[in-house]
């Protein structure tokens, strides 16, 4: 829509939403007006005060309009000029180029004064569904994200071949592999929202967490064998392992996503047995922190997003945004409150991500790896908030990590997992001991490391 923030749909800061009316009620007028005009003086005239309003948004830093408006021209000019080589009516033709040429120096105008999340407001002022704008919101946020990743897989593409042009063959595979992304970074989202969106189990006392000899399986292959595990409530629970030990699988089958093949699972009161359909298994009082934190966006905007789950669950407005701002502030992201959520660095990501998952207060949260990808300062600040947070509600917590340098002082407990199976479970002085970590495949033994 406009051209000065990060992305054309996004302004900087959010603008009142009667600027937002006022644009698309003039530009409407305009348009209709001008497609009704048989005056090619009318329609240049309507695209001279448009030009006007251009250049005065371009005065107030509304950057890289000329871009768009040049090749406008340009087009225009191709038209014209062909339908004269043809022998078409001249007047005709610059009568229709006058009237394109207006209607698009409008709409590039309305782009100035109008972003998505001003239209969103006004969408909603004018009583048009929630779901229906929460739909086109989620398209808008992924088709964003997507976009930025296109442009990633280019710039690598050049930079690996050593070329600013890449041919065509090549786009082709960037495109391809980019939407096969897309479309697995939807179906994470889906899982975040269902278990964002579910409702909570309040008439269960037990908080804890039990694991009775439980098989997963996965397109028809094993991923965990004979689990035996215990959680109480208000307990923290870490479990390390090597890449593909199946930590991920664990909290996925803690969160109600995958069902055990084998064997019972209780959380939280509730048994879950083999043949609990996906409904049965999710529950409200469980969050699931994902690796990449961009699978839990479901809304543009940090605030839109953080309130996504509590509006779900039947919440006012009122009290859900007076919500989103307590979490926010606790966990200093409340200055990001009205920022897109692609423009965030990868560690505001992670706040934004967990703060959607404490304001409906767990009662049990899943951690995949959280501290993955941040430098050791912004590792520490979310440890703490961490830590602050369930101290102050209560839940347990399961940190999943192959990071032995990341974990909380709360680490008194450690699960070790490899081939997906729990190889141990006890104090974690124990299971972080040398002997231990070369079982689970997390350490070189004595002898190998010397010969390296």
């Amino acid at each position: 829509m406009h051209f000065h923030a990060e992305h054309s749909l996004f302004f900087e800061r959010r603008r009142p939403s009667w600027v937002a009316a006022w644009g698309i009620a003039v530009t409407g007028c305009v348009l209709v007006v001008n497609a009704g005009a048989r005056s090619a003086t009318f329609s240049l005239i309507g695209a001279c005060g448009g030009a006007v309003l251009l250049l005065f948004a371009r005065a107030g830093a509304q950057r890289r309009i000329e871009p768009a408006l040049a090749w406008t021209v340009a087009l225009v000019a191709v038209a014209v000029l062909g339908g004269v080589a043809l022998q078409s009516d001249t007047e005709v033709i610059i009568a229709t180029g006058a009237r394109v040429l207006c209607g698009v120096i409008w709409i590039l105008w309305l782009g100035t004064v109008v972003d998505w999340a001003s239209l969103r407001e006004l969408l909603l002022w004018l009583r048009i569904p929630e779901g229906v704008v929460a739909n086109l919101d989620h398209a808008i946020m992924h088709g964003v994200l997507t976009e930025r990743e296109w442009a990633q897989r280019r710039d690598a593409a050049r930079l690996r071949l050593g070329e600013p042009r890449l041919p065509l063959a090549v786009w082709g595979a960037l495109l391809g592999e980019g939407a096969l992304h897309a479309f697995a970074r939807l179906e994470r989202a889906e899982e975040s929202a269902r278990l964002r969106s579910a409702s909570a189990n309040e008439l269960a006392v037990d908080q804890g967490v039990n694991l009775d000899a439980v098989d997963v399986e996965r397109g028809g292959q094993p991923v965990l064998e004979h689990l035996d595990l215990d959680l109480g409530g208000a307990e923290w629970l870490f479990v390390c392992g090597p890449s593909g030990a199946g930590k991920s699988s664990l909290l996925r089958l803690l969160a109600g996503l995958d069902g055990p093949a084998r064997g019972m699972m209780t959380r939280l009161g509730n048994r879950v047995g083999p043949d609990a359909a996906l409904r049965a298994r999710l529950d409200g009082r469980v969050g699931l922190l994902c690796q990449n934190p961009e699978h839990h966006f479901l809304a543009s905007t940090v605030s839109e997003d953080m309130a996504w789950g509590l509006l779900r669950r039947g919440a006012e407005v009122v009290e859900a945004r007076r919500r989103c701002r307590e979490v926010a502030t606790a966990l200093r992201i409340d200055h990001l409150l009205e920022r897109p959520c692609h423009e965030l660095s990868f560690g505001e990501q992670r706040r934004v991500a967990l703060a959607g998952l404490l304001v409906v207060e767990p009662a049990l949260l899943l951690l995949d790896e959280p501290t993955a990808g941040l430098d050791p300062v912004a590792a520490h600040e979310l440890r703490t908030l961490v830590e602050e947070s369930l101290n102050r509600t209560g839940a347990a917590c399961v940190w999943v990590t192959h990071d032995l340098h990341s974990l909380p002082p709360q680490a008194t407990r450690v699960a070790l997992l490899r081939e997906r199976r729990i190889v141990f479970d006890g104090p974690a002085a124990e299971g972080l001991s040398k002997p231990w970590l070369v079982r689970a495949g997390l350490a070189v033994p004595q002898g190998e490391e010397r010969a390296c």
